[in-house]
């Protein structure tokens, strides 16, 4: 199930790159940076949660699968400062991250059609409430991660 939700979103995000690669490479650089500053920002958040998937696989919504590398070379071997402030505002740039991802690229989608710009926001809102509903409730830290806390506010309404 986590493959065949996050495969697809993946190669779809790689076609966007390419894409607007055509338009501008700087522009692609701020979509590809986009996903850098999303992994890097949540890689504090995987080990401030002491998530156990840092330094190998991880069943991160939007293949961010690079926060669980980039935590282990960040913060594996020494002692991290975890402070809740920090915490919530790394957050937030990470989410900030993904919303760069799914909205910088649809003025130039939109430039092939509307229904492109608006089926590709719609794509990473679908996957991410599936995602939620799914995958989420299943992970080791569904009782602190947002994804985790989203499920359980869904299940009890």
């Amino acid at each position: 199930l986590y493959l065949a939700l996050t495969v697809p979103m993946l190669l779809l995000m790689l076609a966007v790159l390419v894409y607007l690669g055509t338009y501008s490479p700087l522009l692609a650089l701020a979509f590809l940076a986009c996903y850098v500053i999303m992994s890097t920002f949540q890689a504090y958040c995987c080990a401030y949660q002491d998530c156990p998937y840092v330094g190998g696989f991880c069943p991160a919504v939007l293949g961010i699968m690079p926060a669980s590398l980039i935590a282990k070379v960040l913060y594996g071997n020494r002692e991290i400062v975890r402070t809740k402030a920090r915490f919530e505002t790394y957050a937030t740039l990470a989410i900030l991250g993904w919303l760069g991802l799914a909205f910088l690229p649809v003025y130039w989608l939109a430039k092939l059609g509307t229904g492109f710009a608006v089926a590709y926001v719609a794509c990473h809102a679908v996957s991410a409430i599936i995602f939620g509903l799914t995958v989420c409730p299943v992970c080791a830290i569904r009782d602190t991660c947002p994804g985790g806390k989203f499920h359980k506010l869904v299940r009890r309404g």
